[in-house]
């Protein structure tokens, strides 16, 4: 069984900034938060061109999280296979 978990990342080299956002049991979901996060991030990021720390705790419904950077933010997912918890 494998466990989805959506990413967010932004920045880069030694700025870069990774962040789990969450995680799905079902794939399409994880795939279609990581085009709905983005896109968001995205308009986010349009409204506040020139300082992206202005916009908002929360203002990304789909990543209450969302960092971001001069690089903007985007995101992907990783399949995790869950393990069984018994010995």
């Amino acid at each position: 069984m494998n466990v989805y978990v959506v990413m967010g990342t932004c920045g880069e080299y030694s700025d870069r900034n990774e962040w789990p956002v969450v995680a799905f049991l079902s794939e399409e979901r994880a795939k279609q938060r990581v085009v709905d996060a983005e896109r968001r991030a995205k308009e986010l990021e349009a409204e506040h061109p020139d300082y992206h720390d202005d916009i908002p705790d929360g203002a990304n419904e789909f990543d209450l999280g969302m960092q971001t950077s001069y690089t903007g933010t985007t995101y992907y997912y990783l399949t995790v296979e869950v393990a069984d918890a018994k010995p």
